[in-house]
């Protein structure tokens, strides 16, 4: 039983964070239009903040709950977990009110009538608010929010309106899983229909890898608005209809699959015209980039009209009258280092000069890894007798 709860509250604990981050690239999405001068920052001046020029604008407490515990009253932990930071903050910095905007995110719903409920955005009531909060401040026996409790009665009536006053309730909002859909419609004239579920994908993952650099130290705590508003730029750019998004051009394969491909018709061909261990390397990750961004593509539906095997017959005919000058260059019964040597002219050609753009796309990895595929299934070789190769291999 017990680590079943301590399973549910780190489940619980992962998926708040994560709705942090969710909502906090939502936020920074909504902000490009009319506050791109800002800087967004999680875990920093709270869980997620805007800035300018370092000093806090905006300061936003997230509270998620996958399945609703009730309302939010006066008397809810949430609200006093929060209270409790920002009475402090309002208790040592009297000014902080009026420069400083606090906003209560949670996807609980605020009880009509409550303290809560007068401070949405909608029937606002700050003085029906601090008599609701001092009442139960006063009164409740709840230990847990006895620390706050106090804080917020040690403030004087001023301080407290005026805290009050710059406090947002955003009750009901989206969980997890509905952000996502926020950011969809958010972003639904930045691409196609079709492909909005890759552009958020792909956004998403950049967003990810940038707050965990920030909060790992590896770069500054503070995302500027304007670097969302860029990496949309460059994305809208790869979803043109001329384009395609390219995911897989630095990836490294795993050592396990690297093991894998080694022994693959591919890399066979390769040792056949005896190429070095390094490029033999330098081979199976431009196959291994290939595969995975070409599979990625048609799993996608981002292809279309057979792309790919137009691709590939333009590669292959671009060696096929290379493979047919090589073998009308090498005399009859010639000996096998004439032939090894005739190959690697082949196979440089592919190193070194062969680049074939499919649509935009003219990353070396597409080019080469393509070559290889193809190599794999024995439809272009290296060797003047690789075909005989793949005859062994199929005995």
């Amino acid at each position: 039983m017990v680590d079943q709860t301590n399973r549910h509250e780190a489940q619980a604990s992962a998926t708040g964070y994560l709705f942090q981050c969710r909502f906090a690239l939502l936020l920074g999405l909504q902000a490009i239009g009319d506050r791109p001068q800002l800087q967004i920052s999680l875990e920093r001046f709270d869980d997620i903040a805007f800035d300018q020029d370092g000093d806090p604008v905006q300061i936003i407490q997230t509270k998620h709950h996958l399945v609703k515990k009730g309302n939010l009253t006066e008397a809810s932990v949430d609200l006093w977990k929060t209270l409790h930071i920002w009475t402090k903050l309002a208790a040592s910095d009297a000014d902080a009110p009026f420069r400083i905007r606090f906003v209560l995110l949670t996807t609980s719903d605020a009880l009509e009538g409550s303290a809560v409920a007068y401070l949405r955005v909608r029937d606002r009531d700050e003085t029906k608010a601090d008599a609701a909060l001092l009442k139960t401040a006063s009164q409740s026996k709840n230990k847990e929010n006895a620390d706050a409790y106090k804080a917020y009665k040690d403030l004087h009536e001023l301080q407290r309106l005026n805290l009050l006053r710059a406090i947002t309730v955003l009750d009901g909002s989206p969980n997890i899983l509905d952000v996502r859909d926020e950011i969809c419609r958010e972003l639904r004239h930045a691409v196609s229909r079709e492909h909005i579920d890759q552009f958020v994908e792909r956004l998403e993952g950049w967003w990810f890898g940038v707050v965990i650099r920030a909060l790992a130290g590896a770069r500054a705590s503070a995302v500027p608005v304007l670097a969302i508003d860029n990496r949309l730029d460059e994305l809208r750019e790869e979803f043109r209809r001329d384009a395609l998004p390219v995911d897989f051009s630095h990836a490294t394969p795993p050592q396990s699959v690297v093991a894998e491909l080694d022994r693959r018709p591919f890399v066979r061909q390769l040792r056949h015209i005896q190429i070095g261990d390094k490029r033999v390397e330098y081979a199976i990750r431009d196959f291994y980039r290939a595969a995975e961004q070409r599979s990625k593509w048609a799993r996608e539906d981002l292809l279309v009209d057979g792309e790919l095997e137009k691709y590939d017959r333009g590669l292959v005919e671009a060696w096929e009258p290379r493979f047919a000058a090589m073998l009308e260059g090498l005399a009859s019964g010639c000996q096998d280092g004439i032939k090894v040597a005739a190959g690697q002219s082949i196979f440089k050609w592919v190193e070194n000069d062969a680049i074939f753009l499919l649509r935009s796309v003219r990353d070396r990895f597409l080019t080469h890894g393509s070559f290889h595929i193809l190599s794999n299934r024995y439809v272009v070789g290296w060797h003047p007798d690789y075909a005989s190769q793949k005859d062994s291999n199929e005995e």
